[in-house]
């Protein structure tokens, strides 16, 4: 009987994840970037003639609603993945849906607010809060990116924990039936490991990330930092916990040959 098939696990769903987060932590800087030049190209000078002061408050209610426009889209898209991921829990897919929402309803009255600006000042504080009060790109989506591969990972640790047990039962048996299991055994020890360290990183991410504000990210910009490079640790001690498993297998299949 082949003990392995029934709990084989692939790592291809965490490295999607894992590709995502970087697509997301990479544009985020970008478009903050993009963001912050409305801000920017909006310092109020009082040399400024009344018609240039209306044309460049028409300039900011235009480029400040495409900048909210383009955040409501990845919200409302971000949205669908989340209610569509069978993989996150029920408390935090209950959590992040809450979040977007929230986000959503905040920009899309945001933008109203902005449009209906008279004056400059009113206007330019409105574009600055499309990144301070929100900060969709540079917190949001990359949170839920993390939150999205460490429950993913999760998954993936529980089928490996379950698959262990079967090992060890397997091992035990033929322990007791007098055959040579040290060299197996030492490897079970070692892959059960991995997936230990692995569990801890995933149930840390997801613990400390989901409940992240954007006024958490104002007070401390490095607040995501090195959580990307966890995840791949993670990722990376599963895909070795795998491999193992299919020598162990197969080292128990060769035992009774």
């Amino acid at each position: 009987m082949n003990i392995f098939k029934p709990y084989r696990v692939s790592g291809i769903t965490v490295g999607i994840a894992i590709n995502l987060i970087v697509l997301a932590i990479a544009s985020s800087t970008v478009n903050a970037q993009a963001t912050t030049a409305v801000a920017a190209n909006s310092s109020v000078t009082t040399t400024l003639s009344a018609s240039q002061k209306q044309q460049h408050l028409v300039n900011i209610q235009t480029r400040g609603s495409a900048e909210i426009t383009r955040r409501l889209t990845s919200l409302n898209t971000v949205l669908g993945k989340i209610t569509s991921n069978s993989k996150l829990t029920v408390a935090d897919q209950t959590s992040l849906v809450s979040e977007v929402n929230t986000e959503i309803t905040g920009l899309t009255n945001l933008k109203t607010q902005l449009v209906a600006d008279t004056t400059l000042t009113a206007a330019i504080t409105d574009a600055q809060s499309i990144i301070s009060e929100y900060r969709v790109y540079a917190l949001v989506l990359p949170k839920i990116w993390l939150v999205s591969t460490a429950d993913s990972q999760q998954v993936t640790e529980a089928k490996l924990t379950t698959l262990s047990q079967n090992l060890q039962s397997r091992i035990t048996s033929d322990q007791q039936a007098g055959l040579n299991v040290a060299s197996i055994q030492s490897q079970l020890d070692s892959v059960n490991t991995l997936v230990a360290t692995a569990q801890g990183i995933s149930s840390n991410m997801e613990q400390s990330v989901v409940g992240l504000q954007p006024s958490d990210y104002n007070a401390d910009k490095t607040v995501l930092s090195g959580d990307l490079a966890k995840l791949k640790t993670a990722n990376a001690d599963l895909k070795s916990a795998y491999t193992n498993d299919k020598t162990i297998v197969s080292a128990l299949e060769n035992l009774k040959s």
